[in-house]
């Protein structure tokens, strides 16, 4: 779902100004926040991922609408008069409120306002980036639930202490009485303690999930947290490859036996069933990819998203009348699955949007924007190398013959076809992208020219032998004309090399095409 662009920046006719609010609309678009933009009558004037993600609103059904239709129609009239009131008034703001999700659920959010300024420094409206903090609020509910406890049981001990003085005859029951208090005490005391200290953990353990820009940094989170939370035992996380069908080991911790480097989901009863699969000592309910030497053991599946994404396989003391480990040790491992399964879920979702970002949805290959970017780095090391770096243009000879005679689509299988054709005959360093309609560009690292040469006359005699069978119809061979240019004899900046490059091109299509030439200023080798 694509994000609506804001009006953030406001000026007549100025490109540059455009530029920039676009590039400001993809940083809000990728901020990890839900971010809303809205005018000075709380009209929604912008609406990015995370906000579709926080309130269940799409961002076509967010924008031009009230904040009264939407999250906030729960406020009272005067409520809603002063969020009217704050937001005219241009005040940046910090608070916590509960607000509404489309399917009626409320939540409580952070919010941070500030004022949003045209270029002129008049106030046109509201930035509000929101949070969920529901969870936290409920921990912090619990926290003082607990504290309410703990007062309510030192009171008890009080009234014990003051009634020892007037029952001096029951002193040795009353001392025993408050011995037992006294445990009791104790022990609620430490288990607050590790309550607190495991709760310190996991919160730290997702802010840093949250901050990680690769899956690496996450597994080296989890490992390092899992081993303070269960230093007695040893565990292991498996992801879930992209195919689905077996799940990878990311990471472990302890000096138990070393668990398999891959599992199948069938291996476990945990994955089966879709719930924790606890085995005591003993059990006879083992999963397949259990250490023989594990005496008891729990495998939890790590869920994001509304998918099961991996598993988490520790070694703990199971109890055998209830099958169910301690209720600290379970409450640790479901807190850990519950905050590790959400961190990965984003990562991964992240990693498939910056994907999407720099490729070509049709073709697979780099986009445009990704090449610039590209050549201006491969320029960069060539230069300090003093290593060549050869760019080819490519173009489909007669391309709009296979859209007027089979169709667009077939127009769209043909320009696939080709462009797998050159991803298989290139290095795993070269740089293969969509320059716009059927012409497509190749960055070849370390390549002379007549390495460049010899590259591209291969790929065109492998695209002349590519078999093109579209719906039943079988389309004629296609042909490819290149054009090439070589740093730094053609020029040092990527503009200069793709213009010569495009030019040569150019010529090779102007000569009867289906040939390679090479820009016309090229220093001989």
């Amino acid at each position: 779902m694509g994000d609506v662009r804001p009006h953030v920046v406001r000026s007549a006719g100025s490109g540059e100004a455009e530029a920039h609010a676009y590039e400001l609309t993809q940083v809000l678009a990728q901020i990890g926040e839900a971010v809303i933009v809205k005018d000075l009558d709380a009209v929604v004037t912008f609406w990015n991922r995370e906000a579709v993600s926080l309130y269940g609103f799409s961002a076509q059904e967010a924008i031009g609408r009230p904040l009264r239709e939407l999250h906030a129609a729960d406020l009272s009239e005067a409520d809603y008069a002063r969020v009217l009131a704050r937001v005219r008034a241009g005040k940046p703001t910090s608070s916590a409120a509960d607000r509404r999700r489309r399917n009626g659920e409320t939540i409580r959010v952070a919010l941070n306002t500030a004022p949003l300024l045209d270029i002129h420094g008049q106030l046109v409206g509201e930035i509000t980036i929101a949070r969920d903090v529901t969870a936290l609020r409920r921990t912090e509910e619990a926290l003082r639930a607990a504290h309410a406890k703990l007062q309510a049981r030192l009171a008890a001990i009080r009234d014990a202490n003051d009634k020892l003085t007037d029952e001096i005859a029951a002193r040795q029951k009353a001392d025993a009485a408050m011995r037992r208090n006294n445990q009791e005490l104790a022990g609620t005391v430490r288990q607050l303690e590790a309550f607190h200290r495991d709760g310190e953990m996991l919160s730290r353990m997702a802010e840093l999930l949250q901050s990680c820009t690769q899956r690496d940094e996450a597994y080296a989170i989890v490992r390092e947290t899992g081993a303070r939370l269960f230093p007695d035992s040893s565990g292991s996380l498996f992801i879930y490859r992209e195919s689905r069908d077996v799940l990878e080991q990311a990471t472990s911790w302890g000096n138990g036996p070393a668990a398999d480097a891959t599992l199948g989901p069938e291996e476990c009863w945990a994955l089966r069933l879709g719930s924790p699969h606890f085995v005591a000592a003993h059990g006879t309910i083992r999963c397949r990819h259990a250490h023989a030497d594990t005496a008891s053991y729990v495998c939890l599946p790590v869920q994001g998203q509304g998918q099961v994404l991996g598993l988490l396989y520790v070694a703990v003391d199971v109890d055998p009348s209830s099958m169910r480990p301690a209720r600290d040790t379970e409450q640790r491992l479901r807190a850990l699955t519950d905050r590790v399964g959400p961190a990965l879920a984003n990562l991964k979702l992240r990693d498939a949007l910056r994907e999407l970002a720099l490729r070509d949805g049709l073709t697979g290959l780099y986009n445009r924007r990704y090449l610039e970017d590209a050549l201006s780095r491969e320029l960069h090391r060539a230069e300090r190398g003093h290593s060549p770096v050869s760019v080819v243009m490519i173009d489909i000879d007669h391309f709009k013959s296979f859209n007027d005679k089979f169709g667009h689509d077939a127009g769209d299988f043909v320009l696939s076809a080709i462009a797998r054709t050159i991803s298989k005959s290139i290095r795993p360093s070269d740089i293969a992208c969509r320059y716009g309609g059927e012409e497509l560009a190749l960055v070849l690292p370390d390549a002379s020219l007549d390495i460049a040469v010899e590259r591209a006359n291969h790929m065109r005699l492998v695209i002349q032998e590519t078999n093109l069978t579209h719906l039943g119809q079988t389309m004629p061979a296609p042909t490819a004309s290149f054009g090439i240019a070589v740093y730094p004899a053609n020029g040092t900046k990527p503009a200069d090399l793709l213009k010569a490059a495009d030019q040569a091109l150019y010529r090779a299509k102007k000569e009867g095409r289906d040939r390679v030439c090479v820009a016309a200023e090229t220093l001989p080798t």
